[in-house]
C-alpha cells in the first residue's frame, strides 16, 4: 500500500467527518430589529392595530423594554393594507424642538410631492412659502429667509386633505426627543412640542394621517415628569406584552428550526422556567448562548446543565443588559434615579419589596409625594411586577445581573 494511496483515504475520510461536523446555528438575532423570517409574528397585534387605526385613533405603544416594539411596527409597516402608506421613522437623534418640527415637515412634504391629487398646485403653494424644491430624499431646500417650522408645520396640515392616500407615520423614539427638547431647551418647549403634536392629531385636516408613537422608554414617564399627562390621554394604548408559554415555544421552534442543536420536550420546558419572563430578545439571548456551548463540545443535543451555564454566561456579559441601569440614570433626576436603584437592588437580593419599605425608603430621598408613580414606571418598562403587596423583578435574568452589578444595598 503506497503512502499516495494511504493518503487519498485519509483525505476522504476527512472531507466526510468535516461534512458531518458542519455545525448549523439557529437563526437569532439580538442587534438590530427582527424582521422577515426573523420576527415572530403575532397576528392579534396588527388585528388590534388596524382595527383602531381604521376607527380614527392614533396609537400609543405601550410595552415593557425589549419586548421587539420597533420589530412590530416594521412588521405593521411591511403588511400593510394597500389603502394605507406606512412610514416608519427612528427620530433618537432629534435633540430641539426646530428640529422636530423640520422633521415632520419634511416627512409630510414628501408624502404630499408622492401622494397629493393636484402636485402642481402643491409645488405652487410650497414656492410661496419659499421651498424652492424638495429632494429625493424627502428633504426640503428653502430659500435664505429664516422659517419657523412650527409655524409651517402648522400650514402644511391644511394641504392633507389633498393627499390620495392615508397614512400612518410611526415615530419610534418619540419620548427620548422629548426628553432632550426638556433637557436641551427646557420644560416650555417640551411642553409645547408634545401641545402641538396634541392639536395636530384633533386637527380636522389631520383626519387622512394616522401618528404612532414609541419608544424605549415610556412616554407617560417623560409627560409625567412634565406634568401634563393630558397632553397624551387621546392615544390609543396598545399593550404589547411578553409571550406566553405556547409562543415562546413556536418562537423557540422557529429560531432553531434547521440549526444542528436539538432540544427535547424536558429541557425545553426547563428553557422556558428558566427564562420565566419571556421576552424574545431574552428568548434569542438563552438560545445563542445554549448553541455556543453546544457548539465548543460538538455535540447536539441541550441539557439542563447547559441552560444553567448558558443562563451563567448572559449574566456576566455586561453589553446585553447595561442599558437597562443607563436609560434610568440618564432619563431620570438624581434623587430618583437613586430610589430607583435602592429599590431594584434591594429587590435583586431579597427577591421581595413590600409597599410599606417603598413608602419608608422614598421619604429617605424627599420622594413620598410621587413614590407611586416612579413605582408604576418601573412596572410598565419591564422591571418589577407586583406579587401579593409585595413587589419582585419580572426577569430572573435581570434580577440575577443587577445583582451582580450592585453587590451591596
Amino acid at each position: 500500500m503506497t503512502i499516495k494511496f494511504l493518503l487519498s483515504i485519509f483525505a476522504k475520510k476527512f472531507i466526510v467527518m468535516s461534512e458531518e461536523t458542519i455545525w448549523i446555528h439557529p437563526d437569532t438575532i439580538t442587534g438590530p430589529p427582527a424582521e422577515d423570517d426573523k420576527y415572530f409574528h403575532r397576528q392579534y397585534i396588527n388585528d388590534e392595530f388596524w382595527r383602531e387605526v381604521n376607527k380614527g385613533s392614533h396609537i400609543l405603544f405601550i410595552a415593557p423594554r425589549r419586548v421587539g416594539k420597533t420589530s412590530i411596527m416594521i412588521n405593521i409597516q411591511k403588511t400593510s393594507d394597500p389603502d394605507w402608506h406606512c412610514l416608519y421613522e427612528n427620530i433618537e437623534g432629534i435633540k430641539t424642538q426646530s428640529q422636530f418640527f423640520k422633521k415632520l415637515f419634511d416627512i409630510l412634504v414628501d408624502q404630499l410631492g408622492t401622494l397629493s391629487k393636484s402636485k402642481e398646485k402643491f409645488t405652487t403653494w410650497l414656492k410661496g412659502r419659499g421651498i424652492d424644491e424638495i429632494s429625493m430624499d424627502g428633504k426640503v431646500k428653502v430659500s435664505k429667509r429664516e422659517i419657523n417650522f412650527k409655524d409651517e408645520l402648522l400650514a402644511l396640515i391644511k394641504e392633507l386633505k389633498n393627499i390620495d392616500h392615508r397614512v400612518v407615520l410611526f415615530l419610534d423614539e418619540f419620548p427620548e426627543v422629548i426628553s432632550s427638547i426638556k433637557k436641551n431647551e427646557g420644560i416650555e418647549e417640551a411642553v409645547d412640542t408634545l401641545h402641538t403634536i396634541r392639536s395636530i392629531r384633533q386637527d380636522k385636516n389631520f383626519c387622512n394621517c394616522i401618528l404612532v408613537l414609541a419608544g424605549s422608554i415610556g412616554l407617560h414617564q417623560i409627560v409625567e415628569s412634565l406634568d401634563r399627562l393630558h397632553l397624551i390621554n387621546d392615544l390609543y394604548p396598545l399593550r404589547v406584552n411578553s409571550l406566553n408559554e405556547n409562543e415562546a415555544i413556536l418562537f423557540i421552534e422557529q429560531l432553531t428550526r434547521g440549526a444542528t442543536m436539538k432540544i427535547d420536550d424536558k429541557t425545553l420546558k426547563y428553557l422556558i422556567l428558566k427564562i420565566n419572563h419571556l421576552l424574545p430578545y431574552y428568548i434569542q439571548l438563552m438560545i445563542a448562548g445554549c448553541d455556543d456551548i453546544l457548539f465548543m463540545e460538538t455535540r447536539p443535543l441541550l441539557q439542563s446543565d447547559d441552560v444553567d451555564k448558558a443562563f451563567a454566561g448572559i449574566i456576566k456579559q455586561n453589553e446585553y443588559l447595561s442599558d437597562w441601569d443607563t436609560r434610568l440614570r440618564r432619563y431620570n433626576p438624581k434623587n430618583i434615579y437613586q430610589y430607583c436603584l435602592y429599590v431594584l437592588t434591594k429587590c435583586a437580593h431579597t427577591n421581595k419589596i413590600s409597599v410599606q419599605e417603598l413608602y419608608n425608603s422614598a421619604i429617605k430621598f424627599k420622594l413620598q409625594d410621587k413614590f407611586m408613580s416612579i413605582i408604576k414606571m418601573l412596572e410598565r418598562d419591564g422591571y418589577i411586577i407586583e406579587d401579593k403587596q409585595n413587589y419582585r423583578f419580572l426577569s430572573p435574568i435581570l434580577q440575577e445581573w443587577w445583582k451582580l452589578q450592585h453587590p451591596i444595598f
